[in-house]
């Protein structure tokens, strides 16, 4: 049975969310068992497809690094996993997240491991979160092993802020210049229009261009652009999915001046972080490889790493199937792994690639930001010059017909 409910923590918080329980009381108890006080429950009967419940709240990764390091910082404490489950249940703001947590509490209740309930939500916690904490389970270093993911995931975290952040102005300034122009398409040029057809000499040939384009978006060329736009999303969004497309994207981006090295950055501290803390919460090589190369989120590198898989059971070392590879992996990267492999500190060694990257790519992201918003800014300088040239030339000329008429 499903309940949907609202209560109150022990500091007056308001918590909304649905529940899963055999019945109303098993309900209620559950919820005052994890420190919330019910102020309204109702069973939900059959729900239909215009009743379900849009969540708009997303799970982010914000979310869920805070709940791995408190989960790793009451378990270090030697609190129970259900009663730090307890405690994450109250502070949960995430409606969607809280019912999770919920079910996973229950779950380790019925006598399931942390790694069974958290594999429960693939959504949440992927394949290499849960290898990390069956490692966890084996070696008895549950509280390190979520400390090494929660370490991971607040990398993982920084990394794409820093890539969100030099994106965020560039965007903002296309978003300008595209609200300016519809707004001139549609509210000032259609006035001076008729006023430019008094105008005795040709039209220049940018107020020609910039009345037709007017006219056009005013007409329903807009729909005519929205939908085009559609379609080349939705055709790039299905051939996305082709593991030929996926297969060529994955390796041409690459080659690309700039953005080609930023993007290996990027995967190669990815593959790096991946692969150390996988070896530093106890994996053998071989399964750390397997799980790696399914979250790298490369092809190109994927298939590396199958390849290097599939050496290092015959017996070979990693370095020997990189060095094959030097477009795709730098040669330091080979040698540090090199030499990690002879010293038996190849997690260490790795993580001193990632702290590398890490810097590598805060470098070229600013860099991407100081290029590409002084491109910008001239590019929008320029739109608007053309635009308040196309139509202050044909009115300064319409004026000084109009004083010589005096």
């Amino acid at each position: 049975m499903r309940f949907s409910y609202k209560a109150r923590t022990k500091e007056g918080k308001v918590r909304k969310g649905i529940i899963e329980a055999v019945s109303r009381k098993s309900a209620l108890d559950l919820l005052e068992k994890y420190g919330l006080y019910t102020t309204s429950l109702k069973q939900i009967s059959r729900e239909k497809i215009w009743e379900k419940k849009i969540s708009w709240q997303r799970i982010s990764l914000k979310d869920i690094v805070i709940f791995t390091r408190q989960m790793a910082i009451m378990l270090k404490a030697a609190i129970s996993p259900v009663e730090a489950l307890k405690a994450q249940v109250i502070q949960i703001e995430n409606n969607d997240f809280r019912e999770k947590v919920l079910k996973m509490g229950e779950m380790i209740e019925r006598g399931r491991t942390l790694s069974q309930a958290f594999s429960m939500f693939p959504e949440i916690f992927d394949s290499f979160s849960i290898s990390i904490l069956r490692s966890g389970e084996v070696s008895g270093r549950m509280a390190e092993s979520l400390n090494y993911l929660s370490n991971h995931l607040e990398r993982r975290y920084k990394l794409n802020q820093k890539i969100r952040n030099a994106l965020t102005y560039p965007i903002f300034v296309i978003f300008v210049f595209i609200a300016v122009s519809l707004l001139v398409s549609f509210f000032i040029i259609p006035n001076l229009t008729q006023l430019f057809e008094n105008f005795q000499d040709k039209l220049p040939w940018s107020t020609q261009i910039i009345i037709s384009g007017s006219d056009f978006i005013k007409k329903g060329g807009w729909l005519i652009l929205v939908g085009f736009l559609t379609i080349l999303s939705l055709f790039f969004l299905t051939i996305k999915k082709s593991l030929a497309f996926k297969k060529i994207y994955d390796r041409e981006i690459l080659k690309i001046p700039f953005f080609g090295d930023l993007t290996k950055k990027i995967y190669l501290s990815r593959f790096s972080e991946n692969f150390s803390v996988l070896l530093s919460a106890g994996l053998p090589i071989t399964q750390a490889l397997t799980i790696t190369q399914e979250i790298i989120g490369n092809l190109t590198y994927k298939e590396i790493l199958k390849e290097t898989q599939e050496e290092v059971l015959r017996g070979q070392n990693i370095n020997s199937v990189f060095v094959n590879y030097p477009q795709e992996i730098p040669p330091f990267v080979t040698q540090l792994i090199a030499t990690g492999e002879k010293t038996g500190t190849l997690d260490q060694v790795l993580m001193e690639v990632v702290k590398f990257y890490e810097d590598e790519v805060e470098r070229a992201t600013t860099n991407l930001s100081a290029i590409i918003e002084p491109s910008l800014l001239l590019f929008l300088g320029l739109g608007i010059g053309v635009l308040a040239i196309a139509i202050f030339i044909p009115l300064f000329k319409i004026g000084l017909g109009s004083m010589e008429g005096f």
